[in-house]
């Protein structure tokens, strides 16, 4: 798996921009950049993935526009879709007869073998970059979308952008293949996505919607897990399926809803029993806070996954919960 750190925090002053310029062409795609304040330029990028698929985090603490060319274009086209999820910042982007300028949760999709120009302000950028010919949707079809706002904070978006926050945390919770899974299901959603704005659903592949369908199903139910009433049935209902479709669709997962739903809630209370800053929560209070309304169901549903109760298992990991200036919990 590709894991790359750049910055400019250790380079010269003098060489900041420049080196920068140089990185970001290598990484994502090369562009013609400027700046008011090359010397006092600060910036930081992450790449994650795959030789096909990867993700840049992009932070920036100053302003430079960049250009993709003709001539570079005619030097070098890798034929790429770059899709930018805006984190924070204001920037503006025009290719073709389209310009935007976007604001946090908006989305925006690039075409590396046209021309384009963009100018960034201080903030932080997520950016997926992958092979035109990896998308299941013909080039024409997506022209009409290039540098348009594409929203970000509400249906199939908000599922793509948090998939990709997921991907972009740097915890070091997901293994190299995680990642690589990851990635792929942002790609599906991005097909699923750029298919609903056309209103062509059913340009996309059988298999294609499938994938689409179980990320936002996995999505609804993570995002939902706290609410009591969260039940396979109200699951199926959100996304306008049978019960039995449903339970297709997490089969290929290998799981059940009920079971997605109770492995879930288990894992968030399993997290807060080891979280320092939940040390002076009951657990009771910890169970309800993830949905569970039956006491000694959660407690049988703990004993039976992890070998032991939640209070064994809170005090087994006790010095998790300690500092030096804290007493030990009971």
């Amino acid at each position: 798996m590709i894991e790359t750190l750049s910055t400019t925090e250790d380079l010269p002053w003098g060489e900041r921009f420049a080196n920068w310029n140089e990185l970001t062409s290598r990484a994502v795609l090369p562009t013609r950049a400027r700046c008011h304040d090359e010397a006092g330029f600060q910036a930081s990028a992450l790449v994650l993935g795959s030789g096909t698929l990867q993700i840049s985090t992009g932070t920036s603490w100053s302003s430079y526009s960049a250009a993709r060319t003709q001539k570079l274009i005619r030097q070098s086209d890798p034929e790429r879709y770059l899709l930018g999820v805006v984190r924070s910042g204001r920037p503006r982007f025009s290719q073709g007869n389209h310009d935007a300028r976007l604001s946090a949760d908006d989305l925006i999709v690039l075409d590396s073998s046209q021309p384009f120009t963009s100018h960034h302000e201080p903030g932080k950028l997520e950016t997926l970059i992958l092979p035109k010919a990896l998308l299941p949707l013909p080039a024409a079809q997506v022209a009409p979308l290039l540098a348009q706002r594409l929203p970000g904070n509400t249906g199939i978006g908000a599922v793509l952008a948090r998939c990709l926050q997921e991907i972009a945390c740097t915890d070091s919770r997901y293994r190299g293949a995680d990642i690589i899974r990851l990635l792929d299901t942002a790609l599906e959603l991005l097909a699923a996505l750029l298919a609903h704005e056309l209103q062509s659903p059913h340009a996309l592949s059988p298999e294609s919607q499938q994938h689409s369908l179980l990320a936002r199903v996995q999505s609804f139910i993570h995002q939902h897990l706290a609410d009591p009433d969260l039940s396979p049935a109200t699951v199926a209902h959100a996304h306008h399926i049978s019960l039995r479709r449903l339970q297709q669709v997490l089969a290929t997962a290998g799981t059940t809803p009920a079971a997605l739903i109770r492995r879930k809630r288990l894992q968030q209370c399993q997290r807060a029993l080891l979280d320092p800053g939940h040390g002076g929560c009951t657990i009771r209070t910890i169970a309800a806070r993830w949905g569970f309304t039956s006491h000694a169901h959660f407690t049988r549903l703990f004993h039976a996954t992890h070998g032991s109760s939640p209070s064994e298992y809170r005090a087994s990991h006790g010095s998790l919960l300690r500092t030096p200036t804290s007493p030990p919990h009971d």
